[in-house]
């Protein structure tokens, strides 16, 4: 059982680390867009 909890820990952080990774990834893609349209 305390195998079991830890593997749902486990992917739990690494599902969150992956959705937080990609919510920045998207904040920096929409800065870098919008200086490079106030750039032109």
């Amino acid at each position: 059982m305390t195998r079991g909890l830890a593997v749902v820990i486990g992917m739990s952080i690494a599902y969150i680390a992956s959705f937080a990774g990609m919510i920045f990834a998207y904040i920096y893609y929409k800065k870098r867009i919008r200086s490079q349209k106030e750039d032109n």
